[in-house]
């Protein structure tokens, strides 16, 4: 029997900020006018599944909406594009750049996103992907995830790049935090074992 952190995913209120997750794992702005849409690519369906359920409960899609497309790579999930984004966008942008808010902080959910998108085992523990080895948005996961007592290893090579948890405890305490397996994600989600 698993037991869930007090302060985790699940017990927590989704919102906007928990976005955040998402651009952890490579997603990226498109701003038109006073809005913006949030977007990022994933390898698998379930995902793509999982994170369209995330981003409706949040009210930022809908299901008349084409939420899920083919993309290079995988398959493209989506936002609408909502007026209630653009801070979020504004936030994270400067310029042409993305990265990290000053003060950001990732909540318990975000991880869920982040797990959801690009999280996966590996021959050497779990690994959080990002988009960039050591960029800002690269080493913000990492200070994020040490923050909420998963230390993690930042991996650029082989497997890279990402976070790797890499001991049973730093496992367990991510899996606390994210909460239960989306349907389909099998061995692709944190185990507490």
């Amino acid at each position: 029997m698993t037991q869930f952190s007090l302060f985790g995913a699940e017990v927590a209120e989704p919102g906007l900020d928990d976005l955040g997750g998402v651009l952890l794992a490579g997603g990226h702005w498109v701003r038109s006018g006073e809005s913006a849409r949030l977007s990022v690519v994933v390898a698998d369906r379930w995902r793509a599944d999982a994170l369209a359920d995330e981003l409706a409960v949040r009210g930022v899609a809908t299901p008349d909406e084409d939420v899920i497309g083919p993309a290079e790579g995988g398959l493209g999930v989506r936002t609408v594009f909502a007026a209630d984004l653009e801070p979020h966008a504004a936030a994270w942008t400067r310029g042409a750049n993305e990265g990290p808010p000053p003060g950001f902080e990732l909540t318990p959910a975000g991880l869920r996103l982040w797990t959801i998108a690009v999280g996966r085992l590996d021959e050497a523990g779990y690994l959080l992907a990002t988009a960039e080895p050591d960029d800002a948005v690269h080493r913000a996961g990492g200070a994020q995830l040490s923050r909420m007592g998963v230390a993690a290893v930042s991996i650029t090579q082989r497997g890279g790049p990402g976070w790797r948890g890499t001991s049973l405890k730093r496992v367990r305490r991510l899996a606390e935090l994210v909460g239960a397996a989306p349907d389909g994600a099998g061995n692709n989600w944190p185990q507490v074992r």
